[in-house]
């Protein structure tokens, strides 16, 4: 064998392993931008038809399509003021979720794929029980007068 192609291949694997080394690192932090941006956009398209809900007359109706990618666990739906356990439907929290709830005020709450929590404040948004979403599903937000409450077809 040429002494040339040795040295070339034993050039290319390191190379190679510097980086899959130092790039893992990279990919890593680029699919958390990812989540976090894919997390962003949800809570702003909630915002915005909240507020295009509110535009509309008492008792309308708007649907809007939440999406649970593979970054979320689930996204929950809660009213900071009646915080409280509904398993059929989902909402069954850990302490310290609650405490994000009553502490923050928060009535979206987000549990990511990598086992972090995070809550979202929307005004004038409550829903209609407290439940939780696993998958992608289509939602009906209902205008009552001073705020928009979402539910699912099925509650």
């Amino acid at each position: 064998m040429n002494v040339g192609f040795i040295f070339g291949m034993i050039f290319a694997a390191i190379v190679i392993g510097l980086l899959l080394l130092f790039g893992v690192k990279y990919f890593g932090e680029m699919s958390e931008a990812a989540c976090e941006s894919q997390m962003g956009q949800q809570i702003t398209n909630l915002r915005s038809a909240v507020r295009s809900t509110l535009t509309l007359s008492k008792d309308s109706v708007q649907e809007l399509r939440v999406i649970v990618s593979g970054c979320f666990e689930k996204i929950c739906f809660v009213d900071p003021n009646h915080p409280e356990d509904y398993p059929e439907a989902g909402w069954d929290p850990e302490n310290h979720v609650r405490l994000i709830v009553t502490n923050e005020k928060s009535n979206v709450i987000i549990y990511k794929s990598s086992g972090v929590v995070k809550g979202h404040k929307i005004e004038k948004f409550r829903p209609y029980v407290n439940f939780c979403m696993t998958s992608t599903k289509t939602v009906t937000l209902q205008n009552t007068g001073k705020l928009v409450e979402i539910t699912l077809p099925e509650f």
